[in-house]
């Protein structure tokens, strides 16, 4: 049942960009019925490396501010999709505030949902998973580090690493309200400066957006890797699937790919 759904929700027209054309994906993580379409659209857009790097929110703020599973695999009803240990060590070297940890994960939906996409699109993917929960710019920052350098070294034995972001964006207001805030906070993800990003989000303008945290890594390692451009693939809220227009739920895919 589960493979039928996310295998319906990954058809798309789209053409793929080549794997070795594409770095991220922001990609929603609500329940399948409410955000799966976007999420399709986004996994469906692109050919897709063997080695994932995932980074999402902690939800629920149990375990280490910023954690990186240390699990040999992870297990849906699709089956194990194996860790990169080369990946989850170069990422544990490089970030002394990210913490081997599996408290921060155990009850974790964020990552998990997106999985079975990559099952399915990617039989033999090896992933590697980092929790943010902290909402500290420096502690992002060195996560975003961390990761670029982690994926260049990987990269530069020739092995292709790509990045997701699992974030939904703003919460629970009425569908016209909640758009302005998605459009701001989209915005400032597509301007790619991540102290803006983290600010304007988190301080200035309190926007629900649940993964402010690992978007604002993800904008740090962009910096310090090849030139990125990013494209907005879809944007709907939880009404677009059947939910109560007075309170919604606001879902994004946005693709960075490589400019040269």
């Amino acid at each position: 049942m589960l493979r039928q759904t996310v295998t319906s929700l990954l058809e798309s027209p789209t053409p793929k960009v080549d794997a070795s054309r594409w770095r991220a994906l922001l990609l929603p993580h609500a329940g399948h019925s409410y955000s799966g379409a976007v999420c399709g659209i986004g996994v469906a857009s692109v050919a897709w490396p063997k080695t994932i790097l995932l980074l999402g929110p902690n939800h629920r703020g149990s375990g280490a501010p910023a954690a990186l599973s240390d699990a040999t695999a992870w297990r849906t009803p699709l089956g194990n999709l194996p860790t990169s240990r080369r990946l989850v060590a170069a990422l544990a070297a490089e970030a002394p505030g990210l913490e081997l940890d599996a408290a921060a994960h155990a009850k974790e939906h964020a990552l998990e949902v997106i999985l079975p996409f990559l099952q399915v699109v990617r039989p033999d993917a090896e992933i590697a998973c980092v929790s943010i929960g902290q909402p500290d710019f420096s502690l992002c920052e060195e996560i975003g580090l961390a990761a670029a350098t982690a994926i260049a070294s990987l990269e530069g034995e020739g092995e292709r690493v790509a990045i997701v972001v699992s974030s939904d964006l703003s919460h629970y207001l009425p569908k016209k309200e909640n758009g302005k805030k998605d459009e701001r906070a989209i915005t400032a993800v597509l301007e790619g400066d991540p102290r803006e990003l983290f600010e304007r989000v988190l301080v200035r303008e309190r926007i629900s957006m649940c993964g402010i945290l690992p978007a604002t890594a993800l904008l740090v390692a962009l910096k310090h890797l090849p030139a990125c451009k990013p494209s907005l693939l879809a944007h709907r809220d939880s009404s677009d699937a059947g939910g109560d227009p007075s309170g919604v739920v606001g879902y994004a895919a946005i693709r960075w790919t490589e400019s040269s």
